[in-house]
């Protein structure tokens, strides 16, 4: 069960970094990158844990929703930029 959810978490990684790669231009798509290797992670740690470590998952969703208002936040404010629509990818 271990060494198919190692597998399962690097065949995913390998994915979403390639996927990032193809991104780095634009700010919008990287964030959506970064999302679904958070995604990735949640899903792996919540996959791996017995009942009592429970407790992992919900930090992780908090720490990643801090990440994504973090980024929405960001990507808002170089939106107010006219000059940077092209990084922010609109």
């Amino acid at each position: 069960m271990v060494g198919g959810l190692v597998s399962f978490l690097y065949v995913g990684v390998l994915v979403i970094v390639f996927g990032f790669f193809l991104s780095l231009g634009r700010l919008l798509n990287c964030l959506i990158v970064v999302e679904n290797l958070n995604v990735l992670l949640l899903f792996v740690c919540l996959l791996g844990q017995w009942e009592e470590f429970r407790i992992i998952f919900i930090a992780l969703m908090v720490i990643f929703t801090i990440e994504v208002t973090l980024g929405l936040v960001v990507l808002t404010r170089l939106w107010d930029f006219s000059s940077l629509i092209g990084t922010v990818g609109v």
